[in-house]
């Protein structure tokens, strides 16, 4: 079962034919040659797609992971996100290290002696240079030293940022997946209902022309094949926008995708224990560790800003030369050099310090907070998935027994219809039975396996390798 975007369709043709015509433009032959054969050749190509109903160029589900995690702009973020945290180690280790300024310097002086015990009075103009450089070593600053390993924790928290992106987009992909599928599903049900109720309109209104049943009959099935038509109208709907929200994190529009196959097996959760998948997400849920690395980082904070309260120490080098082109006491050239041991004792700023701590403080009180609220929020989401994939195993088998009873139904209510024993509004609700009992079957089997892959990302165990297993069930 596969879908062509018509869309896709008709960029595709129009590239081929700008394409063909720019190859080509250059000579008056080539342009009667695209006139002539290859525009019909494009326009030929383009009623076949259009009245093809399969695709050989059809994306499974790991060539759309694929796409998505090259196109999906939410994950291109949090790659970025992640890389821009990596530089926080290199700048925490940076103030550690030994700090080197060179300051140069030339002006002109214009001095107006005037009174003075030595040299000479007069007015001088003279050219001044000067040139300083500083060396400056860090011996004792323990707030840097802080500052490193909350680089540290932050950089680890951006991992696992980046790790829980990529399982939310393993999901979503899934979702999105099979939203299409369902989608597409939706288009075929509606079709053969739609195809079902105009077979029936047409029989009863032959039915109706030699007097075996009534015009009541008749309004029926064409009441039943309008609200087929709607339905189909509706799914047709439903699945452009599905295909958009394929679109919208893959970056193209998907020719086809792949259905699922019928020998999909149905397993239970491995462990069938629900409390020992909790106790894997409490060790392994990565959302539960970013909130966890967070509280880390806002407690070494609190360490950090209290470290300014304590006297830091530095080695300063210095060589210093000024030079003078003149003035009262002539032409001079100095030059200092200098070693200084620097010791620096805060004493009072104004309670910027204490107010930095009480907002350190503050911001891990809310950290703890969200990874409470983090922790409940696993707990059910490992229940809600753990039951729902319980129960959809059921689901989906008692779904399957519910369909072959829908048929059996609908055969018999047809030959019930045959001997004049039921009406058209009768095999019309059966169809509509039937299409609707296709329709929640293939609907559990694709919440079957998004359930799957929500209670392993939520336990912490979702891989790439979750998705080939689903993609070889794929056919």
């Amino acid at each position: 079962m596969r879908y062509l975007s018509r869309r896709m369709v008709l960029r595709g043709i129009d590239f081929f034919r700008e394409a063909a015509f720019i190859r080509i433009s250059m000579s008056k032959s080539g342009k009667r040659i695209a006139r002539f054969l290859i525009f019909p050749v494009a326009n030929s190509i383009w009623i076949m797609l259009l009245l093809s109903s399969s695709m050989s160029m059809a994306d499974n589900l790991w060539e759309t992971y694929e796409l998505a995690m090259e196109n999906d702009a939410e994950y291109k973020g949090a790659l970025a996100e992640n890389r821009a945290a990596q530089e926080l180690g290199p700048q925490a280790r940076a103030s550690l290290l030994p700090n080197m300024k060179l300051n140069i310097s030339r002006g002109k002086d214009d001095q107006d002696v005037r009174k003075g015990n030595f040299g000479r009075k007069g007015r001088y103009f003279f050219t001044r240079k000067g040139l300083e450089l500083t060396i400056t070593q860090p011996i004792y600053h323990r707030d840097r030293w802080i500052q490193l390993d909350k680089s540290k924790l932050g950089m680890k928290q951006a991992d696992f940022t980046l790790a829980l992106a990529r399982q939310k987009l393993i999901v979503r992909v899934a979702e999105r997946y099979f939203d299409l599928l369902r989608a597409m599903d939706g288009v075929v049900f509606a079709r053969s209902e739609e195809e079902a109720a105009d077979k029936q309109l047409r029989q009863a209104r032959r039915r109706f022309e030699v007097g075996l049943i009534a015009i009541t009959d008749v309004q029926e099935a064409k009441a039943g094949f309008d609200i087929a038509v709607a339905r189909r109208i509706d799914a047709k709907i439903e699945l452009d926008d599905a295909s958009e929200a394929l679109r919208e994190i893959t970056g193209k529009y998907s020719l086809a995708v792949d259905p699922l196959g019928e020998e999909m097996p149905l397993v239970s959760p491995e462990p069938n224990d629900v409390d020992q998948w909790a106790k894997t997400a409490f060790a392994k849920n990565l959302e539960l560790a970013v909130k966890s690395q967070a509280e880390k980082v806002a407690m070494t904070e609190i360490k950090r800003i209290d470290a300014k309260h304590l006297p830091k120490l530095d080695l300063v080098g210095a060589h210093n030369r000024a030079s003078t082109g003149g003035g009262q006491y002539g032409h001079t050239d100095t030059r200092v050099s200098s070693i200084t041991l620097q010791l620096n004792v805060p004493i009072y700023e104004g309670g910027l310090v204490l107010s930095q701590s009480r907002e350190a403080m503050h911001r891990h009180s809310q950290a703890v907070a969200e990874l409470e609220k983090v922790k409940r929020s696993v707990e059910r989401k490992i229940h809600d998935a753990f039951w729902g994939v319980v129960s959809g195993v059921s689901r989906v088998t008692a779904l399957r027994q519910v369909l072959q009873s829908t048929e059996t139904a609908l055969d018999a209510t047809r030959k019930g219809f045959e001997v004049g024993m039921r009406t058209s509004s009768d095999v019309l609700n059966r169809q509509r039975d039937m299409s609707e009992a296709k329709k929640e079957h293939a609907s559990a089997r694709y919440d079957y396996l998004l359930d799957t892959l929500r209670l392993k990302q939520a336990a912490g165990t979702l891989s790439e390798e979750d998705v080939m297993t689903i993609d070889a069930w794929i056919e």
